[in-house]
């Protein structure tokens, strides 16, 4: 599955999984979800730690929250959460927040 995938269907998800998928994170990078028992950000079956998919969801309501009556693309969705990712912060128009 590619990141661009997870990041198209992620309210499909349980949202108690994590994604883990390989760098550099772009829509195309190998991914998977998995459950993280141990709550860690080590790398799973050779794919680095990415997000929860809770946190995920999350992103792509606050993207949406600043941007009223738009839907992101795949493109867009997976450009928040791989922001977010590598920032800790969230995707927002004019700046990051």
């Amino acid at each position: 599955m590619k990141l661009g995938e997870v990041a198209a269907r992620l309210e499909q998800f349980d949202e108690e999984l994590t994604i883990y998928a390989a760098r550099p994170w772009t829509i195309d990078s190998e991914a998977s979800l998995k459950v993280n028992e141990d709550h860690t950000t080590r790398p799973v079956d050779g794919l680095d730690y990415f997000l929860e998919v809770n946190i995920a969801v999350e992103v792509i309501e606050t993207w949406s929250v600043h941007r009223p009556g738009e839907v992101p693309t795949t493109a867009e969705r997976c450009e928040a959460i791989v922001f977010y990712a590598d920032n800790d912060c969230y995707l927002v128009p004019g700046g990051y927040g």
